[in-house]
């Protein structure tokens, strides 16, 4: 029910449809829907309302820590497109940023190890094979940040960030592109260029979310 709302399917406001049709839609018992409404209404997804049965609360303006680990953790195939938005935008603040300071901090080899990662993008012998280093990338980009949180808080997306990878590389791969965009970033730490560190993470990221529009356009 959790990916059913952060997909849209379940839009904030709509009431949900009785806990008997609930059961029989998921193929469960009806105390079990009973019990993950409960749950769902504890974590702020959900508004019990007496005599009038359950809606979709508002969790994107009252949403707490519970929902954000949900989001976090959420393996659903295709988000809420002001949802992803979102997502895009936080990922490239914090990782403009860890741009700017890894420019200033990452070692020779450290940014040795971000070019390997790029020379494995471009051999991957299938597209989706270039997921795990295109993260693996981005993850020691913000190691090199030298801030501890900003790591954090991308590792705690990192099963989300990681299917909108792989979904990029599946819908529309354009591998020398990805490679091109990656080389110029590696070039711009090691001429320790903040700005362009920072402009060329960008377009990264913008380069693969522009991609899971098609989602949306479907």
């Amino acid at each position: 029910m959790q990916q059913k709302i952060f997909s849209g399917e379940y839009q904030i406001g709509q009431q949900l449809p009785p806990e008997r049709e609930l059961a029989q839609e998921l193929g469960v018992s009806r105390s079990l829907v009973n019990t993950g409404i409960l749950e769902l209404a504890n974590q702020g997804f959900i508004r019990i309302i007496p005599r009038q049965g359950s809606i979709i609360a508002d969790y994107k303006k009252n949403g707490t820590l519970q929902v954000l680990s949900a989001l976090m953790s959420c393996d659903s195939f295709r988000l809420d497109y002001p949802l992803f938005c979102n997502l895009v935008d936080l990922r490239i603040l914090i990782e403009s940023e860890c741009a700017r300071l890894a420019s200033l901090h990452a070692t020779a080899e450290e940014i040795d190890a971000l070019r390997k990662l790029t020379q494995q993008v471009k051999t991957a012998a299938q597209p989706a094979d270039a997921t795990e280093p295109l993260l693996r990338f981005h993850y020691l980009l913000t190691q090199y940040s030298g801030n501890a949180v900003y790591t954090m808080t991308f590792k705690s997306f990192e099963t989300t960030i990681q299917r909108l990878i792989r979904q990029h590389l599946v819908l529309a791969p354009d591998i020398p592109k990805t490679v091109k965009l990656h080389d110029a970033l590696v070039r711009s730490l090691e001429l320790h260029d903040a700005e362009a560190s920072a402009q060329n993470v960008r377009l990264c990221i913008l380069h693969g979310s522009s991609a899971l529009k098609k989602l949306y356009q479907t």
